[in-house]
């Protein structure tokens, strides 16, 4: 689990310096504000997929790996229903691809822990 988080770490550090974008916008989007996007938003994001192994280079997902984080939050059942909620999100372009599904992982993982929670 610690080395999980210290690739999305390492993946936020890495696409924050190539994409040189406000650390208000990085971390409202660590923190599931999905209100501001823009291509380069979305394309900082297709980073952080790809960097922390979410996504692999031919755009397929890695489902151990999102079901290993979102069952940091969640029961085995509900991990796997974030992986089967969020596998179609295609967008028009890789950018639109990775922000949908990076939004989709985070919305769904943090909606079923406070479903399941509260």
């Amino acid at each position: 689990m610690w080395q999980m988080a210290q690739d999305f770490k390492g993946a936020i550090d890495h696409c924050t310096k190539d994409f040189d974008l406000d650390m208000d916008i990085v971390v409202s989007l660590k923190y599931g504000d999905f209100t501001e996007r823009d291509p380069m938003i979305e394309c900082f994001t297709e980073c952080l997929m790809k960097k922390s192994g979410f996504m692999y280079d031919d755009y397929t997902y890695n489902k151990t790996l999102i079901i290993g984080f979102a069952g940091r939050y969640l029961e085995p059942e509900g991990a796997q229903s974030v992986y089967d909620n969020c596998i179609d999100r295609f967008g028009q372009t890789v950018c639109v691809t990775g922000f949908e599904m990076y939004q989709c992982i985070h919305e769904t993982a943090v909606s079923e822990w406070v479903s399941s929670n509260f």
